[in-house]
């Protein structure tokens, strides 16, 4: 064995055998299954020729102790290995480090540039519009707090304090007369989220990992990469965490820091999904969390280097909460306050996975801005959907500035247009960055193997592959900066520049793939200038 990169893991092959196949597919597939292992057009069990011999196949060379996960949740430290040796160890981040100020607690540039009423706002009829969930900017050149007593002292009544950007349930006429007060600065509607990923069939001519591993390049990244530096915590901000974590445990955070912002509760993600089968945040945490070599059938595209915090922002309507996701978004920064309650975060995030978005809207949620570009300047890179409507536009997160937009692709690596729904597969425009694969991605939800569909399926693989580049960092740079020490607009400019690079569009950026495909091996590799 090298001394440097990971083993290739024993799951590599997901879904090829046919006995976990149908372990995993559904009681209506089996046929379908049975009938694609087995090699006539008949079926049954085909004897092998006695003569000659068939010839023996290598076996595969075992796997390493080291590189075998112990049972259990992760424990925040480093696995032992020969990689950032004699660097300093930043993973956990305990509460007296944590500023205390809110994520939008100062004022940006672009937010003292805000005035008046969005067009989303100014669109709908004032006088007669009901009450609406909104977004207010208090004044930027006053203090915060004595703005924001003088709006409350017109019983208007507030959802979410984030420093000078407070959430309220008012109407149209309402926030006008805000504004016009001078008591708010700027007013907006807040978009409906919704997540982007279905289920897709579960025969056994759909996708598996052996597609799509090699077609992103993951098994040479994973050859590049060992053992020894901290782990990037991805925050999956979506519909909690259903079922069991045996699959999972090893590269999911202490329950104890999993975050519901609904409910104000720390050390719960239980899924609120109003439909039992539809495990959408479980399903996208698994791209990143299955524990690969362990405890499951496949592999992690980040081989169990990236740690994986669930946050559930899921409303009982079965959508996502704009309050709730900005606040996910500072805990997974570090802090959040709700009803006057601080939350801490002991592992904060370096990635944060977005795998849901608005419908295209008339102007995007500067609110959201404000929060993207506020993580950014922390140094933390968001991930955001580009959407399944098959249409021109991409969802708000994935178009908002400071986010990495991702669309969809096939297993021919083309952009993925779903052949089993009509209207179904990867938005297109300015929005996207780049492409992953989205068609019959697997996954593992409560202990099985699971197929799903979306750009929401997509986006966990460019947040492993981002965790996977700034685990790489921590090894190269003698200050030993997952960003290279970079933030704000300078760590999106690389990340862009590396992008152009190693995407499979050559340096060209489309509205359908953006970049293109990341080559993985590239992404970590130590020579590859533009991404070091």
């Amino acid at each position: 064995m090298s001394s440097v990169g990971s083993p290739i893991p024993s799951q590599t092959s997901f879904y090829v055998k046919c006995s976990k196949l149908l372990l995993s597919a559904a009681f209506v597939s089996m046929a379908l299954a049975l009938s694609a292992c087995n090699g006539g057009g008949g079926g049954g069990t085909v004897n092998p020729p006695k003569n000659p011999a068939e010839p023996v196949q290598p076996q595969p060379q075992p796997i390493a102790a080291e590189y075998l996960p112990a049972a259990g949740f992760w424990n925040g430290r480093k696995a032992a290995g020969p990689w950032c040796q004699g660097k300093v160890s930043t993973q956990s981040l305990h509460a007296q480090s944590v500023s205390e100020e809110s994520l939008l607690a100062a004022p940006t540039d672009a937010m003292r540039g805000l005035s008046g009423l969005s067009e989303n706002l100014t669109g709908l009829t004032v006088q007669s519009a009901g009450p609406q969930e909104l977004a207010l900017l208090l004044p930027t050149g006053e203090d915060a707090g004595a703005a924001l007593a003088r709006v409350k002292a017109q019983n208007v009544t507030v959802d979410g304090e984030f420093g000078y950007w407070i959430t309220v349930q008012a109407t149209p006429a309402q926030a006008q007369r805000l504004v016009a007060q001078g008591l708010v600065q700027y007013a907006e509607k807040l978009p409906t989220l919704k997540t982007v990923g279905l289920p897709a069939p579960s025969d056994a001519t759909l996708g598996n990992q052996s597609k799509y591993l090699p077609m992103m390049n993951t098994q040479a990244a994973w050859s590049q990469l060992d053992l020894g530096c901290d782990h990037p915590v991805v925050a999956v901000i979506d519909g909690g965490w259903t079922g069991s974590t045996t699959h999972a445990e090893y590269n999911l955070v202490p329950q104890s820091a999993w975050f519901n912002p609904i409910k104000a509760q720390q050390g719960n993600a239980e899924s609120t999904e109003m439909n039992p089968g539809y495990d959408h945040g479980t399903a996208v945490a698994g791209v990143i969390a299955m524990t690969t070599n362990g405890y499951g059938a496949g592999a992690s595209v980040s081989y169990n280097l990236a740690k994986v915090l669930p946050i559930n922002a899921r409303t009982t309507g079965s959508s996502i909460g704009a309050t709730a996701a900005v606040q996910g978004i500072e805990y997974a920064v570090g802090q959040t306050t709700i009803n006057g309650q601080v939350f801490t975060n002991p592992y904060p995030a370096s990635v944060i996975n977005l795998s849901f978005g608005s419908d295209a809207t008339r102007s995007p949620s500067q609110f959201f801005q404000s929060a993207f570009t506020a993580a950014a300047n922390r140094g933390v890179v968001i991930v955001a959907a580009a959407g399944n409507e098959l249409a021109s536009g991409t969802t708000d997160t994935a178009g908002l500035n400071h986010s990495i937009g991702v669309a969809g692709v096939m297993f021919d690596g083309n952009r993925w247009v779903d052949p089993h729904r009509a209207g179904f597969g990867s938005n297109y425009g300015p929005g996207v960055d780049v492409a992953a694969p989205a068609m019959a991605v697997p996954t593992m939800v409560n202990g099985a193997a699971e197929f799903w569909s979306g750009t929401s399926m997509a986006t966990p693989w460019v947040s492993a592959q981002i965790a996977m580049w700034m685990y790489a960092n921590q090894h190269y740079r003698a200050d030993g900066s997952r960003t290279q020490g970079l933030r704000g607009d300078a760590l999106y400019n690389k990340l862009y520049a590396c992008f152009a690079a190693i995407g499979s569009n050559r340096g060209t950026k489309d509205e359908y793939l953006g970049f293109g495909k990341l080559d993985t091996g590239r992404l970590v590799s130590p020579t590859e200038a533009a991404c070091r």
